[in-house]
């Protein structure tokens, strides 16, 4: 079972990406893993590597303690 804080991390996360200045980034999906505790996963596509490590340093700087899955992809596309 996903805890509530972790449930609230994820809503600060998608929040934070959601109005983020960049507009790739406000198009990724975050989930919860449900195999692994603290984990939040992020999926979708953006348009370099900056953005794909700017998405995960946005997820700690909300939670260090979470894990993150990047599941971003990177696509050259304007």
């Amino acid at each position: 079972m996903i805890s509530s804080s972790m449930k609230d991390v994820r809503s600060r996360v998608a929040t934070a990406l959601a109005a983020s200045n960049n507009p790739r980034l406000r198009f990724i999906q975050v989930e919860l893993d449900e195999e692994h505790e603290n984990t939040v996963c992020l999926s979708g596509r953006v348009s370099s590597f900056y953005q794909k490590q700017l998405a995960q340093e946005l997820v700690r700087s909300i939670d260090g303690d979470v894990d993150v899955r990047n599941d971003l992809r990177v696509d050259n596309f304007t």
